[in-house]
């Protein structure tokens, strides 16, 4: 449980340094414009490429990274029937959807993993799966469905991943693992240095984004912030444990491990793509904060629960 307390005291304090910046206004009022695009247009395609890149594709078909992806999916369909339902719109479900799929396995569950379960690898198939399939899939659609874009044509669309940063990092890092290339020292290192100033910008950026954040989402947010929160903190952790436990029978420290995995908060990249693109801001702010206060006590009891 230490190791649980320690991670979310680290993330809190940058969080709280991100809060008083916005607070105090001392960027400026373009400053998390600024940062955001910053850590959209290099710190983060930086991380992308240098984390898959580094690690085997095939990572990803462990059965607990099976079990993530299958739980991940789950969820942001449910949400994705919700919106159409609902009549959200395409982009503010797309943002839902990533509210619910996309956890906090970079700046979060990577301390958590290596403090709590000994190894950072475990997290690993997530992260692939979430920056290499979910993000580009997400901003490309963002991107199409963008109203102040040009003319939509076959050309766009089969472009548009290719014109995005964050996705054409993801693809090359992906063919470069799936190739089995071993880059050497003298591109991965500066690429790896710029990246690590993704994780602590992105939760800069969060923390900015807290100042004048009301708890109670808007009126319009109220029924899509519900929803992806339960999927969230209560339907995905459930549907881990179960497919680990009946469905795969892992051991109890792997079928905490999955648990502990799914429930993990919101990730605050999804706030950065909420803000880069202008909207579900409420929507993916409002999640991020409440999952976060859920994963607490969430994860002591799983701890607890699985000894």
């Amino acid at each position: 449980m230490d190791g649980v307390l320690q991670g979310f005291f680290v993330v809190s304090v940058v969080l709280l340094i991100g809060y008083i910046l916005g607070r105090t206004r001392a960027l400026g009022p373009e400053g998390s414009k600024v940062l955001s695009t910053l850590t959209f247009m290099v710190g983060l395609p930086c991380l992308m490429f240098s984390a898959i890149a580094s690690r085997h594709i095939s990572d990803v078909l462990s059965a607990t990274g099976l079990i993530s992806v299958v739980t991940a999916v789950a969820v942001m369909l449910v949400f994705t029937v919700a919106g159409l339902i609902g009549r959200w719109g395409v982009r503010r479900t797309t943002i839902g959807a990533l509210s619910v799929g996309i956890v906090n396995s970079t700046n979060l569950g990577v301390p958590l993993s290596l403090y709590i379960l000994g190894s950072a690898t475990y997290v690993t198939p997530i992260m692939l799966f979430q920056l290499a399939i979910v993000t580009p899939i997400a901003l490309t659609i963002l991107d199409l469905t963008d109203p102040a874009g040009k003319e939509v044509s076959v050309w766009r669309v089969l472009s548009i991943p290719f014109r995005n940063p964050v996705t054409v990092a993801a693809i090359l890092g992906v063919a470069v693992s799936a190739l089995g290339i071993e880059l050497p020292a003298l591109i991965l290192d500066p690429l790896a240095l710029v990246a690590q100033l993704a994780v602590p910008l992105m939760l800069i950026i969060f923390g900015m984004s807290l100042h004048g954040l009301s708890v109670r989402p808007g009126i319009g947010d109220r029924a899509p912030t519900t929803v992806a929160v339960i999927l969230k903190s209560a339907v995905q952790p459930a549907l881990a444990w179960i497919l680990a436990a009946f469905v795969f029978h892992l051991d109890p420290f792997s079928t905490f491990v999955v648990t502990a995995c799914a429930i993990l908060p919101t990730g605050q990249n999804v706030v950065l793509y909420a803000v880069r693109y202008g909207v579900g801001q409420g929507i993916a702010q409002s999640t991020a904060v409440f999952t976060s206060i859920l994963a607490v006590p969430l994860l002591l009891g799983a701890a607890w629960l699985f000894g």
